[in-house]
């Protein structure tokens, strides 16, 4: 199989208008783009381009698959009030399957997100096309509802589905039977805090979160923050999880479980030492197609470097910190790899509560109250603006390993 070619969205040139003239001019495509294209001359195409690129409230681009005109996605309607716009996408049945409309349609939502400042995208879908509702779906497009009889084609009525997304992530947690003034004074309670802390130094003692796998494997984690862990994986549905310290890969397959129910993705799990007893139980493991491991300490440049080919092929990144929980190595952590997250999305930094305990609890480890992830989070704030504790979700856990470290990306 030859290398992919490169995809990437470009203004129109003028080797372009033959492949736009075909695209408009084919009844059946224009039919499913419920287009009123029907241009036939290359006069046609001009008139058109000159409507799209000269739309003050619009953007269009050609989708390059190498060299090659592959197909177009545009913008419509842009309101920057309230920050949403109306897509369109088109990739040329002979590029189909291999990928160019998802690079396309992720490089669109960036543009989109950060270049226009865009909160939302929505769009509409014949309700009989079920390929492309099928691709919508995949790639988190919500039903906003039906439009019944919307659209008029060869003197039918046909109906159509609106979708949505939110591209600068929203609110992503979703909503619970509880009462969220409840669940924040549960939170900020002093004395379920108290016993929290007392339960924690007690549990270390018995290494309770040794007691628990996920598909398999020993996850060495709390059950309060497995669920979290899922509940932001769906909801954020990121293309790729990043997870530096791996152990028993029980983190990297909850996750890879995760990406699978989302039908795509990829995990990427970073630690100095991978045992060969782990290594070959995760390789084996029937998730492993959705996972990749990199062996070398997490803050070496060439390692990063190698987790950036992977967060590189990305729309959508999380970031899961849990290796060394030294205070300088979490920093350097912090530094190399907040980047990789997106906006909207989560860098998550374990065993954070390590600052609330005492020093007695870790008598064979070099971190401590002080010296610990917790630390880091800390000066890690105060010099980036673009995270904030995710202090909804750590009062609905109560008792997490990770206190004011679910840091969420808001720009």
């Amino acid at each position: 199989m030859g290398v992919e070619p490169t995809v990437a969205l470009r203004a129109p040139t003028t080797a372009d208008r033959p492949a736009l003239l075909r695209w408009r001019a084919d009844p059946e495509e224009q039919r499913l783009l419920m287009g009123r294209g029907g241009d036939r001359t290359p006069e046609d195409v001009e008139k058109w381009l000159a409507r799209r690129t000269g739309d003050p409230d619009g953007a269009f681009f050609v989708v390059a698959a190498g060299d090659e005109a592959a197909g177009f996605v545009q913008l419509t309607r842009i309101d920057r009030v309230d920050r949403h716009a109306y897509l369109g996408l088109y990739v040329d049945p002979a590029w189909r399957g291999r990928g160019i409309a998802d690079a396309a349609l992720g490089q669109m939502e960036r543009h989109a997100r950060e270049r226009l400042g865009l909160r939302r995208i929505l769009l509409e879908v014949l309700a009989s096309n079920e390929r492309a509702m099928r691709f919508w779906y995949r790639h988190g497009y919500g039903d906003v509802g039906t439009l019944h009889g919307h659209h008029l084609e060869g003197g039918l009525s046909h109906d159509v589905k609106l979708l949505e997304k939110r591209i600068d992530g929203g609110e992503p947690l979703p909503p619970i039977p509880n009462e969220p003034a409840r669940t924040g004074a549960m939170g900020s309670d002093p004395e379920i805090r108290e016993l929290r802390r007392h339960l924690f130094s007690l549990m270390g003692k018995y290494k309770y979160a040794y007691n628990w796998t996920w598909f398999g494997r020993p996850i060495i984690q709390l059950p309060q923050d497995v669920m979290a862990m899922q509940t932001l994986i769906l909801a954020v549905k990121p293309d790729l999880v990043i997870e530096t310290g791996v152990a028993h890969g029980g983190g990297l397959v909850l996750y890879a479980s995760m990406m699978e129910l989302l039908g795509r993705g990829q995990v990427v799990g970073v630690d100095i030492e991978i045992r060969p007893h782990n290594r070959r139980a995760i390789e084996e493991h029937p998730l492993a197609r959705r996972i990749a491991l990199i062996e070398g300490s997490s803050v070496d440049p060439a390692v990063v470097a190698r987790v950036a080919e992977h967060a590189g092929r990305a729309d959508r990144v999380l970031v899961c910190l849990d290796s060394n929980h030294t205070a300088a190595h979490v920093s350097a952590e912090l530094a190399a790899y907040w980047g990789f997250v997106s906006v909207g999305s989560y860098l998550v930094v374990f065993d954070t509560a390590i600052e609330e305990l005492s020093q007695s609890d870790f008598p064979d480890r070099p971190w401590g109250p002080g010296n610990s992830p917790k630390t880091a989070v800390d000066a890690f704030l105060a010099s980036n603006d673009r995270f904030v504790v995710d202090r909804e979700l750590e009062a609905r856990l109560l008792f997490t390993v990770a206190p004011g470290g679910y840091l969420r990306r808001v720009r």
